[in-house]
Parts: structure tokens; sequence; C-alpha cells
């Protein structure tokens, strides 16, 4: 790629020198994302409740020439989110971006055998937590007048699912969440999306009913991390600067 080109690229995104911080970031859609806005010039905090895949996808993006620092949290723990935060402003200086992307699954749980203590593990994990985090990032990014937050929602919170309905309440609670934020922030010019991740390969999507769903994506082909990451790129760039609010569905016209 010429010089040219490669340099209306960066101006394009805006996210150069820019530090982001992706939840859930050790593996799939998360890991992928890290990568990519790395690549982008984004400043990355990898955290992850697997510590050695945080820092596995760590160090990928320093051997390829990327700034990132990889953090063992769990989301649901409020003293972990703060540990991130503070490492973030200790090794970057700032937070730009958050991306609310870690998640569990419900295992194929329907209504009649799911139990009350796997409803609350769920929206803890999901929704919650997203909560939180949005929470202790945000002082950050209104002190600034500027910030962007993407909500990793999922297919399951717009048309539901198989099974799972702790899943599927717990992704719509996720695009209400991103609304209302991006209603309230608008006067600190801090934008909130919600990505609607249609059926995506990675290791907690082929845990469930994955041949099934399959068969439900008129596309020639199943999506990848890669898909998803994509679209989060743009909506924290700085070409996204008009975009709030909005759900952006990557889903192979899985629905329409």
């Amino acid at each position: 790629m010429n010089e040219r080109i490669t340099k209306t690229q960066f101006d394009y995104f805006g996210l150069e020198g820019k530090t982001t911080i992706v939840t859930g970031s050790g593996n799939g859609i998360g890991r992928a994302t890290a990568i990519m806005l790395a690549k982008l010039g984004s400043n990355i905090t990898v955290c992850d409740i697997e510590n050695e895949s945080a820092n596995n996808v760590k160090k990928e993006i320093v051997n390829n020439g990327g700034r990132a620092i990889g953090i063992r949290c769990d989301v649901c723990q409020l003293e972990d989110i703060r540990n991130t935060i503070d490492k973030t402003i200790e090794e970057f200086g700032d937070i730009d971006i958050l991306i609310n992307n870690a998640a569990g699954c419900g295992g194929g749980k329907t209504i009649d055998d799911m139990t009350y203590e796997e409803w609350n593990r769920l929206i803890q994990l999901n929704l919650t937590s997203a909560y939180m985090f949005t929470m202790e990032v945000l002082p950050y990014m209104k002190a600034k007048m500027h910030g962007k937050i993407v909500m990793v929602s999922s297919g399951a919170g717009i048309v539901g699912d198989f099974s799972d309905p702790h899943y599927a309440a717990s992704k719509a609670g996720m695009i209400g969440l991103g609304k209302e934020l991006a209603n309230e922030l608008t006067a600190y010019r801090i934008n909130v999306n919600i990505l609607g991740t249609g059926l995506t390969d990675t290791r907690m999507s082929r845990s469930n009913l994955w041949n099934k769903k399959t068969q439900q994506v008129p596309w020639y082909r199943i999506g990848l991390p890669e898909d998803q990451a994509a679209a989060i790129a743009y909506m924290v760039s700085e070409s996204a600067d008009y975009l709030t609010g909005q759900v952006i569905c990557p889903n192979g016209g899985a629905w329409m």
C-alpha cells in the first residue's frame, strides 16, 4: 500500500494514538477487535478473565509494532474494573474508547429448565458488567467532552434465539442501555452505539446449537470475528462522529 493511501486510511479512522479498552478480548470478536484497532494506530488494553489469553493477544499486538497491555479482569468485579482502568491510565494517560464485549452464553437452557441463579449470573456477566465498566470510564470521557462506547449485543437481543432467554434478555438490555446512554451523553459529545452480532464463528457460539444456527444464514459463509471487528472499527472512528444510538448488524442477511 502506498504512503498516500496509508495516510488517508489513518486520517479516515482517526484512531492513531487513541486509547481503547476491549473487554473479553482474549478470544473471538474481542481479540479480532483489539488486533484490528491496534493496526489502525490505537493503544489497546486487552482485558479478559483468562489472563494467559489476554497476554497472548497483547504480545501479538506488540510483536506487530502496536502498543498494548494485557490485564486479567473479571468484569463482574468492580475492583477488577477499576484496576483495569487505573493501569490503562498509568500506561497510556487517557481513555478514548470502550468496547463492552465480555460475555457468556446460556448453555442451551430453555425457560422451563433455567434456574434463577443462572438468570442472575448471565444478566450480571453480560449486562450489569457493561453498565459498571461504562460508569467507571465516563468521568474520563466527560472531562474532555469526547469518547466512543460500543455495546456488543447480539441478534438474540433483537429477534430472539432457539433457547437461552436469559442470554437474549441480557443482550436486549445492552441495546436499551446503549440507546439511553446515547441520549444522555450527547451533551458530552460521547457516541454510544450497539453491535447486533449475527452468527459468528467463535469458541462461545460453537458451544450451543451451532449446526441449527448455521442453517439460518442466507450468506455464502458464516460470519468471522473480523466481520464484527470491522463494524466496531467504523463505530469508534472519527468518521462516525454523527452516529450515535444506532444498532449495526453484520449478520449475512439472517434478519433485515
